[in-house]
């Protein structure tokens, strides 16, 4: 199993000390043997130093079990982390009912990291273990909110995908885990897919969500709604079937007048549909909005060029590259506008600096053959 927050833990192998254990020391452990070879033990140092000042025995058995927990939840490729679980299981049939009750009582006494720890070293042991897994996450997003005080991006983006990929594992194991989909839907909904968490909490609900949580959400899905709607219209504009986006888009004019996505989305749609004027309409709504949008000035020149106003779309394609800059698909249809109107040099122009900037895109080498059929 991968963990993307290895970095992070790995400098706390500076808690622990190691003994060496000869293969003839007498440990008395039943069903474990020493290899021939000895073997490392961990210790934590507290626990170490702890033990040297009351004068007790520092190399305890549990001492040793505490010890390799740690460890193997530091570093899942501990070179000696094989050997320390056949330690464990022979020190306690039950250990993972010990590390899972260290692991809670860590994070409830907010030593988020060690609780971390304990988690990571359980799912080390288990990796099918969803309630190891599903507290692992929890500790994660913890830990990642902790971070937002001091703006760490990376920490933070590193600690919710790690929640993330391992919430999304519990699902794969056990599809009935309904907290997985109750922590997975704000997931998303902070990514803005917001009709993935709106599936992910209806999933969540089905499986028995307690009714404050059942309540929460479904709070949740009504104040996204629109946002949803929005999102399954330009998705099926962006595939091709505006009827159907505009089924969705539509209604949300209303009260989303001045949200220049949604009229951008509409007037594509109605371009589609060949209806010119309707999409002008609502491109030139959003100039209104944001006069220097260039996704929009470029829909614009497109849209003038299929009526045959060239100039005017020349005029477009010229702004939308100021704004946007030398892209290629605008060198070529500002190119092509100016094919149309015989201007082979200002043609050859742009087509041919759409060609330098990138000579293996296709709609370029397709704009340059149409060119030459004009030499």
């Amino acid at each position: 199993m991968k963990y993307r927050i290895d970095k992070y833990l790995l400098k706390k192998t500076q808690d622990l000390s190691f003994i060496t254990i000869k293969s003839d020391a007498d440990i008395n452990l039943k069903g474990y043997k020493i290899p021939e070879d000895g073997i490392d033990v961990p210790i934590l140092n507290d626990e170490l130093i702890k033990n040297i000042k009351n004068k007790s025995e520092p190399l305890t058995l549990a001492a040793i079990a505490r010890g390799m927990i740690y460890i193997i939840g530091i570093d899942k490729d501990f070179k000696y982390n094989e050997e320390y679980k056949k330690f464990l299981y022979s020190f306690d049939e039950k250990i993972e009912d010990y590390i899972g009750y260290m692991g809670i009582k860590k994070s409830q006494d907010k030593e988020l990291t060690e609780g971390l720890i304990y988690f990571k070293s359980l799912i080390t042991l288990n990796p099918r273990n969803v309630n190891a897994l599903y507290n692992y996450a929890v500790i994660c997003q913890d830990i990642a909110k902790r971070y937002e005080k001091t703006k760490q991006t990376e920490i933070i983006e590193d600690y919710l995908l790690e929640a993330l990929e391992k919430l999304e594992l519990i699902i794969d194991i056990d599809e009935e885990f309904a907290l997985a989909y109750y922590q997975l839907g704000y997931h998303y909904h902070n990514q803005k897919q917001y009709l993935k968490a709106k599936l992910t909490w209806e999933e969540g609900i089905k499986r028995g969500l307690d009714d404050d949580k059942c309540s929460e959400i479904k709070e949740q899905i009504n104040k996204i709604q629109y946002k949803v709607d929005y999102e399954e219209g330009y998705n099926l504009v962006l595939q091709g079937q505006p009827e159907k986006g505009l089924e969705k888009l539509l209604p949300l004019v209303q009260d989303y007048s001045d949200w220049w996505n949604l009229l951008f989305f509409i007037g594509l749609a109605y371009r589609q549909l060949g209806n010119i004027n309707e999409a002008m309409e609502y491109f030139e709504k959003i100039l209104i909005l944001n006069p220097n949008q260039g996704d929009t000035v470029a829909e614009i020149a497109l849209c003038n060029g299929i009526l045959g106003n060239y100039e005017k779309s020349i005029e477009n394609y010229k702004k939308a590259i100021d704004i946007i800059g030398e892209d290629p698909e605008l060198l070529c249809n500002l190119g092509m506008t100016y094919l149309q109107t015989r201007d082979l040099e200002k043609a050859s122009e742009y087509i041919n600096k759409a060609y330098d900037i990138n000579p293996n895109d296709e709609i370029t080498v397709a704009c340059l053959n149409e060119l030459r059929k004009y030499n």
